[in-house]
Order: C-alpha cells, then structure tokens, then sequence
C-alpha cells in the first residue's frame, strides 16, 4: 500500500473521530497525542534525497526527509501558546547534552560523513519541537489520554495482524506497510514472526515491551483499569507472535522491575534482601523460559549459535573503533560510514560484508562508538540518574504514571540493545523521545 493513501486513510479516520467527539460535546485535543503515536510505526516522511550506494551513516538513513513530525509542527501552530517559547535549562538538560554532542559530532575530524549527522539533528530537534508545541497547549490529562489511546489502538491493530500472519498464514499482511517486512517476517526462512505495522519482528516486540510497560502502570495507577488489562494481555499476546528472544527476555525483566519498584519505591532497592527478593524470581522465569520452557528450542537451536557469533563480530568491530577514536567517537550517526571508509575494521573479524552495511547490534556500544567515553558516561548516567529520579517520583506519590512508564522504558532499551540496534531506529525512537520528555517535563510539576 503507498504510504501517501495510507496517511490519507489514517487521517480522514482521526478527522472522523474528532467530529463524533465534537458533537457529543467532548475534548478532542488529545486526539493530536493519539494520531503521532499510531503514526510512528509507518515512518511517514517524504525524501528529498537519494543517497548514492556508498552513501551509509548509522541507525538513521541518510536521507533528508519531510517527516509526518515537521507536517505536525506546521499543523499545530496555531494551537500553541507564546509559552512554548520559554526554555528551562534546568529541566531541558538532556535535551541540552544531545545538543553539545552534535556540535563535538560536527567537530570531530573522525566524523567522516557528517550528513548522517545533520539527519539525526533534524529528527531530534523536529520531534522535540512538536512536543514542545503540544506541551503548550495540552494539559497533563491530554497527554495521557492521548498517548493510552494511540497505544490502545496500536495494540489491537497488531494484534489482528499478528493473528493472521503467522498464525493464519496469510503473508501478505506483511508487505502491505513495508516493502522489506516480508522478507524479515520469516528471518530469512530461519523461522516466522509477526511485523505488523513494522518492518521487522523485532521492532514490533520492543515496541510491545514499552507499551506493556504503560499499561502495566496505569493498571497499577488506577487509570482505565480493565481497558489497561486488556491492553496489556494483548500487548504480551502480540509479543510472543513475533518470537524475537531478546524481547522475551526484555519484557520479563521490564515488567518484573515496574511492579517491583511500585510495590517498593520506599525502600532501598539496593539492600540484599531486596535484591534477593527481585532477583532470584526473575532469574528463575528466566532459567525456565530458556531452558525448560516448550520455547526453549527458540534459545538453544534454531539459528540462535549464528545470532551469537553475529553479535560478537559486532562487538568487536565496536571496541575496533572505539581504539581509534576513544574519547569522543566518530560522530553521530556515522560509525557506518567510518566501517565503509576503513574496511579493515571489518576484514580483522570476518569477510561478509553484511557487517560493513547493517549498525552495530548493541545500541550501547554504538554510543561508545559514535561519541566515545564522553557519550557512554552520558548515556549512563542519563539512564540511571532518571530511573532513580522516576523511583522517587513514585515514592512521593508524583506523576506515578510516566515515571513508571519511564523506568519501562529504560529497563527495556537497557536489556534490548545489549544485541540489537531496533531502539535506534526511526520507527522506535520518537515513542522513546515522547515519554523521556514528558516525563521529565512533568517531573515537579
């Protein structure tokens, strides 16, 4: 399906919905909340480039694009109020650190390809541009409605395609969103999944681990509670579809952290009964769906041992630029184009060139590769200090929702970028970079 009548459809839809809301005399602003999150799946966005064959960045295509996100920022423009102008430092701070990582990025004589960089820039600073303007106008309660709504609507939409593909069997679903998601609903013929609205099975189950996360909180909150059970049993449903083994992993351990911290944000996490208490359940679980469970062949056969030795030739070819650039990378969004213009950072590990094309399957060692020491300490301490920040928030009975959600999130891009690069990706990071920012904006208040 072309991606221009696919817009149209989803926003004559929404346009449909607003006018039934507005005759029954109810708010619609959230709906602006709900339309970008069910967007974010089909990475609407009209190139202004072709980039040559030999043209490769990293997570990010180096394509300048007309995204759906600078479309919203025109469209919501007369909604926003003068105050969207006023910036806290204070608040902004990592807004303001992925800021001055650019610049370094920009700045680095091992940055050999800085378009790749400029094209990060855009879609970082365009996607915060937007919630900047929604936040102007929207209130708390907008946002969460918004964003339960768009995540409701996502869930069960997956839900049905996962149903028929692979469960029916009915494979043209997925190549109706993405040309490539055919190809990877099946690994390469190694074993099937669902991709619904994606292009690849392992976005789709991250992208079900961070939802599972959301509606595990306002389950937990008290916030549409069987609507928030329902959601999250086929969020869990969807994800086990999709048969990606990191996301199984990924999911216990997030949703085990969420409800642990709820049912202890007054304690000290970090005493050894507490640790006991969460860690020897989970490892448990863990041991069992590994090695016990009927998917224990998902693990231990199938093509498991190549996915291994996949991830160490990456890993290798991480610390390989890392060595050569330490302290501050080869800039954002171009250890991809630095493997291609040093080939024997590929050639000392293995010759297959699909190491010298595909990102580096570990998001943390692509931070260490990209911006070096300085962005691994950042990154760091971003995830952590904020994990710990959320924690108190719920200790004092605060913004529980997004503060919860918060420590999903992270929990999930912590467990799943240890082997791969999908919370990097386009179709992933704006979900990442709403409720990192929503959270933090609401942290206080």
């Amino acid at each position: 399906m072309g991606k221009g009548i696919l817009l149209f459809i989803i926003i004559s839809i929404y346009l449909f919905r607003t006018v039934i809301l507005k005759t029954k005399k109810r708010d619609t602003k959230f709906l602006w909340v709900s339309f970008f999150i069910f967007c974010i799946p089909f990475e609407f966005g009209k190139a202004l480039n072709t980039p040559k064959l030999n043209d490769i960045a990293g997570t990010v295509q180096p394509i300048y694009i007309i995204s759906l996100c600078i479309g919203l920022i025109i469209a919501v423009l007369p909604y926003a109020k003068r105050r969207f102008i006023n910036y806290s430092f204070n608040l902004n701070n990592w807004i303001n650190a992925f800021c001055v990582l650019l610049i370094i990025s920009f700045l680095n004589p091992y940055n050999s390809f800085y378009t790749g960089t400029w094209v990060l820039a855009i879609f970082f600073l365009s996607n915060i541009l937007f919630f900047k303007l929604l936040s102007s106008f929207l209130t708390k309660a907008d946002v969460v409605n918004g964003l339960f709504d768009g995540l409701m609507w996502l869930a069960y939409s997956q839900f049905f395609l996962a149903l028929c593909f692979p469960v029916l069997g009915i494979s043209a679903v997925t190549k109706l969103f993405h040309e490539s998601a055919e190809i990877w609903a099946t690994r390469l013929d190694t074993r099937s999944g669902a991709v619904g609205f994606f292009n690849h099975p392992g976005r789709l189950a991250l992208f079900m681990v961070i939802a599972s996360s959301f509606f595990l909180s306002t389950y937990l909150y008290n916030f549409k509670r069987k609507a928030s059970a329902i959601c999250l049993g086929i969020c869990i449903l969807t994800l086990f579809l999709t048969y990606s083994r990191t996301s199984y992993l990924a999911l216990i351990i997030t949703l085990s952290t969420c409800y642990y911290i709820d049912k202890n944000a007054h304690k000290n996490i970090f005493s050894m009964s507490n640790i006991l208490k969460f860690v020897v359940p989970t490892v448990l679980v863990l041991v069992y769906l590994i090695v016990y469970s009927p998917l224990s062949a998902l693990f231990l056969q199938s093509d498991s041992s190549d996915q291994y030795d996949n991830r160490m030739v990456h890993w290798l070819m991480a610390f390989n630029i890392f060595e050569t650039s330490p302290y501050i990378g080869v800039g954002l969004n171009a250890h991809l184009s630095y493997i291609s213009q040093h080939l024997g950072i590929v050639s000392q590990v293995t010759m297959d060139d699909f190491f010298s094309v595909n990102p580096i399957h570990n998001i943390h060692l692509i931070i260490l590769s990209e911006i070096g020491i300085l962005g691994i300490l950042l990154w760091v301490y971003f995830l952590f200090g904020n994990i710990f920040k959320a924690k108190k928030e719920i200790k004092e009975g605060h913004n529980e929702v997004f503060s919860l959600t918060l420590i999903g999130l992270f929990v999930a891009y912590i467990i799943y970028g240890l082997t791969g690069w999908a919370p990097f990706s386009t179709a992933i990071l704006p979900i990442f970079l709403f409720i990192t920012f929503f959270s933090i904006k609401y942290r206080d208040q």
